[in-house]
């Protein structure tokens, strides 16, 4: 049976009302600009005194690091006053061991995140040490440190480039996820500061819940397995997550806003009779039905409405479906799921087809999604389009959502490069003030106006343009699109210019880190999904500078524009040269699904229209696109967090009838 687990801190609800406004004026008050210009004085007093330690031997500064920690064990906020001597001594450290000077812009981002804010800091500036500081101040206090990362390869490439600092500091680091085999899991989860993805951190310690829920005693379990002389098996019976102590989330906005649309739910196969044979038959009659005169399709909301002809269609072959399944509302609810997968799920879009296999695709990232699988009978009928085999459901264990989760932790903060725009949600659900740190050196990156086409056909053909002639120039181009569909088609127009192409998507994913460590080298050419919009740092060749920089190309908008906005901040960081341009197109799903059906006649008319007038007003529309493709995904969130509400008020009433 589904069950809904609760956190470790009881779930407070949203404030309404009165109670709405006052929140909203704490926010306001936590964020006043004074709040900064203090952090900002006492990182620059940081910056000063981790100069001045740089005399110091090694011995000197290894005794100021264990006062340091013993201070944090009895006072984890304000080390008892010690706080910006002991972040200076980690700076000093990380200068030592891994060449690293922090700048004060990293020590007051170290400081927002120590004090429970979400620090806004620029592409190249620097999260990943700023984070390590952070998370080393936490884990000196004997309490496990979570540092939540976009992806599995962000989880393990920051764990290992951080690995000589964290020791050094008398320190154990370790990295979770998806290759970490299930027996190994508890000894990672042991270290002092774990990296690890939100879903396999919320996976294993809803693991933990459902095994203390079973009544089986975990530390019990490992006895009996060593007992019986079964190996790798102890590991496998302890409890995994130590606790919702402290979680520094880098890419805030992504782990917290846009993952949080849907709850982590844990399942297990469940036979359903006949279920893969009426999908097989829905299938053959969705492709012989016509939209608009079989069936409506409401683009916005990706609903299916049945008109008569489907519904007698559908009729007239229900005695080829299994019993089970011939009731009117079982069969018209497999014919709506059917006609969805043909229009909103498309191969290279939302998954792939691997191995004979139906493999979803992240939407945010565009990585592989192995293990994940859709929904009551969504992902059988995606099977069933693509002629594989098809699957059995999965049935609910227990499930929880990203908010009910990390609002569970006693200490909580984070950091992104784009989430300002995300501040109201942030304290609304989680609580958590915003603070945009100053970047270290003067952003010089030119963005230039949006050129907008009728058709894919025409876009695709004008960044072909553009990235020749950037190419000419010498400089390297990275084309950011949404799915792997877009990047093999802009891929093969520009080998049809017999341009060099590079290709990051999920296909390539195993040659994530080649392809990033040479995007930035002259002439280079790179064409990347989102893969290539969170964590990814583009270190340019040293001749790139005098060709303008690297050139970043969005050419299929989001429907955020703060992904949009990560993708720009590719380039330009550390004060380096660069350029964005953007390509909008009518036929663009952003455009399909969230412009009125009357705005994109008008703006059709204006591909005539003066230069000067067009890019303005086109941008306005899809802006106006943009928010209310953000309207309904916090609507989408919104609901999330209500059903936790609601299954946190019901639940003392289903534990009183069971018992």
């Amino acid at each position: 049976m589904s069950a809904a687990v609760q956190s470790l801190k009881p779930l407070e609800k949203l404030p309404e009302g009165l109670d709405a406004w006052v929140h909203r004026a704490q926010s306001l008050l936590r964020r006043r600009p004074g709040q900064a210009r203090l952090l900002r004085r006492e990182a620059e007093r940081c910056s000063r005194r981790c100069s001045e330690l740089a005399g110091l031997d090694a011995s000197a500064l290894a005794r100021m690091l264990t006062d340091g920690q013993d201070c944090a064990r009895r006072d984890p906020l304000e080390l008892k006053g010690g706080l910006l001597d002991s972040l200076a001594a980690v700076g000093q450290l990380a200068k030592r061991q891994l060449g690293l000077q922090p700048y004060p812009v990293q020590f007051m981002g170290a400081l927002a995140l120590h004090r429970g804010w979400v620090a806004e800091m620029a592409t190249g500036e620097g999260k990943t040490l700023t984070v390590a500081l952070a998370a080393t101040l936490v884990a000196w206090s004997g309490r496990p440190c979570h540092v939540v990362t976009a992806n599995d390869y962000l989880a393990e490439r920051d764990a290992h480039s951080m690995r000589w600092l964290y020791e050094a500091c008398g320190l154990r680091v370790a990295a979770v996820h998806a290759q970490v085999p299930p027996e190994a899991r508890a000894g990672h989860y042991a270290a002092d500061v774990v990296y690890v993805t939100p879903k396999e951190l919320l996976a294993d310690y809803l693991r933990d819940q459902l095994a203390a829920a079973s009544g089986a005693d975990p530390q019990w379990q490992g006895f009996q397995c060593w007992l019986s002389g079964a190996r790798g098996s102890s590991a496998a019976g302890r409890t995994l997550v130590r606790g919702l102590h402290a979680a520094i989330v880098d890419e805030a906005d992504s782990v917290l806003i846009d993952e949080a649309v849907t709850p982590l739910i844990l399942s297990t196969r469940r036979p359903s009779r006949g279920l893969g044979d009426a999908a097989v038959v829905i299938a053959r009659l969705a492709a012989s039905l016509q939209p608009e005169t079989d069936y409506r399709v409401r683009a916005r909301t990706r609903a299916i409405e049945l008109d008569s002809g489907a519904l007698d269609s559908l009729e007239h072959i229900a005695s080829d479906l299994p019993p089970v399944w011939r009731p009117a509302p079982r069969r018209e609810q497999l014919l709506r799921q059917a006609l969805q997968v043909r229009h909103y799920f498309r191969a290279g879009h939302e998954y792939l087809v691997d191995d004979g296999k139906v493999v979803l695709l992240d939407e945010l990232t565009g990585r592989m999604a192995v293990g994940r699988t859709l929904t009551a009978g969504m992902h059988q009928a995606v099977e069933a389009r693509e002629s594989v085999e098809v699957t059995d459901p999965n049935e609910s264990m227990c499930q929880m959502s990203s908010q009910a989760f990390f609002r569970g932790f006693a200490r909580l903060s984070g950091t992104s490069g784009t989430v300002a725009e995300a501040a109201s949600e942030l304290w609304q659900v989680y609580r958590l003030p915003v603070m945009r740190i100053p970047t270290h050196r003067p952003r010089q990156a030119v963005t230039r106006p949006a050129r907008f086409m009728l058709s894919q056909r025409s876009k695709w053909q004008a960044v072909a343009d553009e990235v020749r002639d950037a190419h000419m120039q010498g400089r390297a181009v990275l084309v950011g699109v949404r799915s792997v569909e877009s990047s093999s088609v802009l891929c093969e127009v520009l080998r049809g210019q017999h341009l060099p192409v590079t290709v990051l998507n999920a296909i390539h994913h195993a040659e994530e880190a080649a392809i990033v460590a040479q995007a930035g080298e002259p002439g280079r050419i790179t064409i990347a999904t989102n893969m290539a919009g969170r964590g990814t740092d583009i270190q340019l060749a040293p001749l790139l500078a005098r060709c303008g920089g690297l050139h970043v190309i969005i050419a299929e908008v989001n429907d955020s524009a703060r992904i949009d906005r990560q993708l720009a901040g590719r380039c330009g960081r550390q004060g380096d040269p660069g350029s964005v341009s953007a390509y909008l197109s009518l036929e663009d799903a952003l455009a399909v699904r969230y412009l009125p059906r009357w705005v994109r006649p008008v703006l059709g008319l204006l591909g005539e229209a003066p230069a000067r007038w067009k890019p303005a007003v086109v941008c306005t529309a899809f802006r106006w696109a943009q928010r209310r493709a953000e309207a309904d995904a916090f609507q989408r969130r919104l609901s999330v967090l209500r059903h936790d509400e609601w299954a946190a008020s019901a639940l003392p009433f289903a534990r009183g009838e069971r018992e």
